[in-house]
């Protein structure tokens, strides 16, 4: 089994729009995304995604695994919580016992 760090991080959040804001005016980071709904900011050395969602707010980390289902069954048996898991290729979000949340990709 394989799980490493991702250079990703999403911010998701309600007010899309204000947060997109504030990255691009108050940081500076430049969005090299022409999707209304996804800002793709370089935030050198991470990229630094902004989501809209409704159901999480803040920071969602990303791990790169080598087998998605074999990785949640590891965590979750090692006191993670899945908080949705839409399966390989899309949001499969888990949380630590000290509350970071986590998206898995499947390399």
């Amino acid at each position: 089994m394989n799980i490493k760090m991702s250079p990703n991080i999403a911010i998701r959040h309600k007010d899309y729009a204000s947060a997109v804001e504030f990255y691009s005016q108050v940081f500076g980071f430049r969005n090299r995304s022409s999707d209304p709904e996804l800002a793709d900011f370089d935030a050198n050395p991470i990229n630094l995604f902004v989501i809209e969602d409704d159901e999480f707010s803040g920071p969602v980390l990303e791990l790169f695994v080598s087998d998605l289902e074999q990785v949640r069954e590891y965590l979750v048996g090692n006191g993670c919580k899945e908080l949705r898991w839409r399966g390989k290729g899309q949001d499969c979000y888990i949380q630590d016992p000290f509350g970071v949340i986590y998206n898995l990709w499947e390399e």
